[in-house]
């Protein structure tokens, strides 16, 4: 059930309507890589939803405050207050309770995040976890909406030349992967080989020592372990935090991935280059529920900087971030 206003993440999707993050998650479905059952709600849906609750109105009389000398902070708080108190349309509402409902309804557990167009506005990502009803998913939508209009976002576009009307901000909806009943971590291609991170709990492997895999790919690959100390990890805390807490006897002398997890991520790795044709990172997460894992971001790879000294001065080429 596809439309203007709510695209489902399967196949090609259109990174000016879904966001860059969601189009490439889709794209990779087209690989048989797994992401987590959802839909985005679309800049269209984002742009009809500003037209028809006049937010423009709003958002023109905070910013030509903020131009005649009003505080940054003040002006988009104002602006994102506005968001929050208006009412969807009621075919955007429609549209989006009926994508709840295909994963569910009321009682299933899905996250809602901003998903971004333009990385120049620097927009944080804004996340809702846990959410449990259709009208929560309403709520966090509108939230993320004018998470558009943080102070950072509504300051870069001012510098770069002011395009408020043109920026958008499509939504994520998805089934909420178990991680902090799995585990979680990156993968990504490093020229032969494929090297994985590997932690208990949700988010990045970070420095507390995560599982390390080296996966040589082919018909019978090659994978060297080394298990780390995984001293915490992160879980769930209440509805929306986190917090880290110890992890237990077993899981510090185990490891966190069995064979098939980790020839199964490898193979992603390999093919999301493939289809992107460069090297990816891609954040994986598995749920501690039903076992399956879950490709849950894929960036491009950050490449280190590179010195070159050329017969005199010393020239740099720096090998810029993308996103």
């Amino acid at each position: 059930m596809n439309s203007e206003r709510v695209v489902w993440l399967q196949g090609d999707a259109d990174p000016q309507q879904v966001g860059v993050k969601n189009a490439r998650l889709a794209e990779l479905t087209n690989e048989g890589i797994r992401i987590p059952e959802g839909f985005a709600v679309t800049a269209s849906a984002y742009h009809e939803f500003v037209r028809e609750a006049r937010l423009a109105p709003v958002i023109a009389q905070e910013l030509r405050r903020y131009r005649a000398g009003r505080d940054l902070v003040v002006v988009a708080a104002a602006i994102r207050a506005a968001f929050r108190d208006a009412s969807l349309p009621s075919a955007l509402t429609d549209e989006i309770l009926a994508g709840y409902e295909e994963l569910g309804g009321d009682g299933t557990e899905v996250a809602v995040r901003s998903s971004p167009i333009d990385p120049q506005d620097d927009v944080a990502d804004k996340t809702f976890l846990h959410l449990r009803s259709g009208a929560d998913v309403l709520a966090a939508c509108r939230r993320c909406f004018a998470s558009l209009f943080s102070a950072v976002a509504v300051g870069n576009r001012e510098h770069r030349g002011p395009d408020h009307r043109g920026a958008a901000m499509p939504v994520t909806v998805q089934r909420m992967v178990r991680a902090d009943l799995g585990s979680s971590g990156t993968v990504r291609g490093e020229s032969t080989f494929v090297r994985i991170l590997a932690t208990w709990g949700l988010g990045e492997p970070c420095a507390d020592d995560p599982d390390q895999y080296s996966v040589h790919p082919g018909a019978r690959p090659m994978i060297v372990k080394h298990r780390g100390a995984k001293r915490t990890k992160t879980v769930y805390a209440g509805l929306r935090g986190t917090q880290a807490v110890p992890t237990t006897p077993q899981e510090r002398s185990g490891l966190v991935l069995t064979d098939n997890d980790i020839q199964e991520l490898a193979g992603w790795s390999v093919a999301a280059d493939k289809h992107f044709k460069r090297p990816m990172e891609l954040e994986w997460a598995k749920d501690g529920r039903c076992g399956e894992l879950y490709l849950v971001e894929v960036r491009r790879r950050v490449m280190p900087t590179v010195t070159i000294f050329v017969d005199g001065p010393k020239q740099v080429l720096v090998q810029q971030p993308s996103h």
